[in-house]
C-alpha cells in the first residue's frame, strides 16, 4: 500500500486496462471503475470490460446497472468516495481506472452537483439586468464574471447562490480532495486512431453483432442503449445500414470520442502525461512507477 489515490486515465483505446493491472498488483490496489459503460450489464463486448474471472484484483463500480440505465454521478462521486475510504482501512491503495472525465472528477475534487431545490426557481419574471442586480448582491465575484446577456450561466449561477453554493466559493470542482497520482496514458493520434480502428474490427470479429442480438432476445431495445456500438449494431440488425457502414460509424463515433476526452483530461484534470511504448510496455509500466514513487517522496 502508498498512502496516494492513484488514477489512471486516457483516451479509449490507448491500452489502459493492461497496465491498470500491473500497476494494481504493484501496490496491492483495489480497482474503482471509471468507464461509465462499464457500469452496466451485459455490454461486454462493445465495452472492452475486463473478465473478472481472468484476474485476482478486487473490482468496484462493474455490472452494477442494467443495460439501460445509467448511474446517477452524485450517487458515484458519494459511493466512491466511501469507497475510496474503505480500501485505504483495509490496508489497500485506491486505484481509479477509466476515461469518463466528469466520474473521476467527481471523486477526486470538490465538485458540487446541482440541487434539485435549483428546479424550483422561476426566473421568467426577471429580466438579464434584474438577475445579474440580485447576483451581485449574493456572488459578487461570480456576477463580475458572467456577461448581463448570458441569461443561462445568470441563472445558473443565481440558483446556486440563492441555496447557498455560491460558485465562488470553489464549488464547481477546482479543488483537489485527495493526495492523488493522477497519469493520463496517451500516444499519437495515428497510432491511436489504428489501434481505434483496429480494436472495432477485434470487438466485431469477437461477436459483437451476436450479443447485440442476444440482448435483444432478452427484452432489450438496443435503440435506447446509447453506448458505442450498440446503436450501430442495432441500425444494422434493423437493416438501415450495412456491415461496413456499421463498422466504419462504429471507427469514427469512437474516434471523436477519444478526441474529446483528451480536450476533458487537459482541461479539467491537468494530468502526468505517459506516452505507451507498445513495443515495450514494461518501460511505460516503470514510467508510471517513477511517476508514483516520486509522488510519494514529494
Amino acid at each position: 500500500m502508498i498512502n496516494k489515490t492513484i488514477v489512471i486515465t486516457g483516451p479509449t483505446g490507448v491500452g489502459k486496462t493492461d497496465i491498470s493491472l500491473e500497476i494494481a498488483k504493484m501496490y496491492d490496489c483495489e480497482i474503482i471503475n471509471a468507464d461509465a459503460s462499464q457500469f452496466k450489464r451485459d455490454l461486454n463486448i462493445g465495452t472492452a470490460k475486463i473478465d473478472l474471472n481472468t484476474t485476482d484484483v478486487i473490482h468496484h463500480f462493474v455490472d452494477i446497472i442494467d443495460a439501460t440505465s445509467s448511474y446517477n454521478i452524485s450517487d458515484y462521486q458519494k459511493e466512491g468516495r466511501l469507497l475510496i475510504d474503505e480500501i485505504k482501512k483495509k490496508g489497500h491503495t485506491p486505484l481509479i481506472v477509466g476515461g469518463s472525465g466528469l466520474y473521476i472528477n467527481s471523486l477526486l475534487y470538490d465538485y458540487h452537483f446541482s440541487s434539485d431545490k435549483e428546479d424550483d426557481f422561476d426566473f421568467s419574471p426577471l429580466s438579464n439586468e434584474e438577475l445579474w442586480q440580485e447576483l451581485s448582491t449574493l456572488d459578487k465575484e461570480t456576477a463580475d464574471k458572467i456577461p448581463i446577456n448570458n441569461r443561462r450561466r445568470l441563472e445558473r449561477a443565481l440558483s446556486k447562490a440563492r441555496i447557498g453554493n455560491k460558485i465562488s466559493d470553489n464549488l464547481d470542482g477546482d479543488k483537489l480532495l485527495y493526495d492523488a497520482v493522477i497519469i493520463c496514458l496517451n500516444t499519437d493520434r495515428e497510432t491511436l486512431y489504428n489501434r481505434i480502428n483496429k480494436r472495432v474490427d477485434i470487438m466485431l470479429d469477437n461477436g459483437l453483432v451476436s450479443e447485440c442480438e442476444e440482448l435483444m432476445k432478452k427484452g432489450y431495445d438496443l435503440s435506447k442503449i446509447t453506448d458505442i456500438g450498440y446503436l450501430e449494431c442495432f441500425k444494422y440488425l434493423n437493416g438501415e445500414c450495412s456491415y461496413v457502414e456499421m463498422a466504419e460509424t462504429i471507427k469514427k463515433r469512437t474516434r471523436n470520442y477519444a478526441k474529446r476526452q483528451l480536450t476533458w483530461f487537459r482541461n479539467k484534470l491537468k494530468p502526468v502525461y505517459v506516452n505507451v511504448n507498445y513495443d515495450d510496455i514494461n518501460k511505460t509500466i516503470m514510467d508510471i512507477k517513477n511517476i508514483i514513487e516520486e509522488g510519494i517522496n514529494k
